[in-house]
This record gives C-alpha cells, structure tokens and sequence, in this order.
C-alpha cells in the first residue's frame, strides 16, 4: 500500500497524462468521447500485460481480459451511441482497478503507482467527456433556437408558398 504523498503523486501523474489525452483531443478536433474510448481499451489492455506477470497467469490473464471485454464493450458502445457510455466506462474502470488491483487480490501482480495513476487518469477523462457532452448539449439547443424562430416567422408570412 501506498501512502498518501505516494497515492497524490501518481494520481497526479495519471491527471498529467489526461491532460495529454485532452490537449490531443482539442488539437485534432476529434470527439472527446471517440479517443476516450479507445483510451479505455487500452488501459484495459495494459492490466492484461500485468496478469502475465502473474503466478497463475493464465487464470488471471482470462480474468483481466473478460474486464477488457466489459469495458471494450462500453467504448464501443460510446462510438456508435452516446458518449455516457465511455463516461460510465472510465468511472467503473476506476472504481474496478481501486477494488480489484489496489485493495483486492489483483494487487500481487499490479503495481500499485501504476494503478493511482490509472484511477487519476479515468475519473479526469470521464469528467472531461461529461463536461463536453453537456456543452455540446447547451450549444447545441443555443445554435437550434434562433433557426426555429426564424422558420416559424417564415410560414406566417403572407404570400409564402
């Protein structure tokens, strides 16, 4: 276990890794959601090269990736559907990493500060998505109203066809 100088460090550096992601996000004009979700993947994925660390690596590697199923999952339904998913996605993956890699049995092959700072770096990139959502959400309603009023000015005109 770690102690709390240690837990803010490496939670800090999984910010400074969000901060990255964001950065990329805003630099390329891509949707948040899109490259939080394959950043869910491959987080994911990193806890799988982990488990092959372990003593029993074939259970755990089995485990770890029915994890990256759930969560895969999640991403993907984030890319085709509603990007709450990847939101919820990040936020269970950190709660799942705390639970399972820090304070459960996952903690034998886990790294403990690579596990702070996965759960500093889901829970800013779920917080960033959720803030665009509901950005893109009030921008869009902003831009829509002025172009309902003005098509609703048009049909009462007289002389419109």
């Amino acid at each position: 276990m770690l102690d709390t100088m240690e837990i803010a460090l490496f939670a800090g550096l999984g910010v400074l890794f969000a901060i990255g992601l964001i950065v990329l996000t805003r630099w390329s004009k891509t949707r948040p959601a899109l490259l939080a979700a394959y950043a869910l993947i491959a987080v994911s994925f990193l806890y799988v090269g982990f488990a092959m660390r372990a003593e029993n690596s074939e259970t755990w590697v089995g485990f770890e990736m029915t994890a990256v199923a759930v969560f895969g999952t999640l991403a993907g339904m984030s890319i085709v559907g509603s990007p709450w998913f990847v939101v919820v996605g990040l936020l269970l993956h950190a709660g799942w990493t705390l639970y399972e890699h820090y304070l459960g049995a996952g903690q034998a092959f886990a790294p403990a500060p690579a596990v702070m700072a996965t759960i500093g770096f889901d829970v800013v990139v779920a917080l960033y998505v959720a803030f665009m959502t509901l950005r893109g959400k009030k921008d869009d309603a902003q831009a829509a109203a002025p172009g309902r009023k003005l098509a609703a000015r048009s049909q009462n005109r007289k002389g419109a066809a």
